[in-house]
């Protein structure tokens, strides 16, 4: 059985589907924080809007959402 929560000073908070009896012996495996990559510092909100600006810039002029998908599908072609 595989239960999820999440750790609120010190006690494991268990989500609403993860009912366990009381004394029941657990063993406790953290999982990695979304996100978290030790060799990256976090980004400052100015350096995130940055970066979001110079992927927007890669994308395609047109705002029809299945031209755009047309589009990187055929790139995603030409590439393989």
């Amino acid at each position: 059985m595989v239960v999820t929560g999440v750790v609120e000073g010190n006690v494991v908070r268990l989500h609403e589907d993860g009912a366990i009896s009381d004394g029941t012996l657990v063993r406790v495996v953290p999982e990695e924080a979304v996100g978290s990559d030790e060799s990256e510092s976090p980004l400052t909100l100015g350096e995130w809007l940055r970066r979001a600006r110079e992927v927007r810039s890669r994308l395609p002029m047109t705002s029809d959402s299945v031209e755009i998908l047309r589009e990187l599908r055929e790139e995603r072609a030409n590439r393989c």
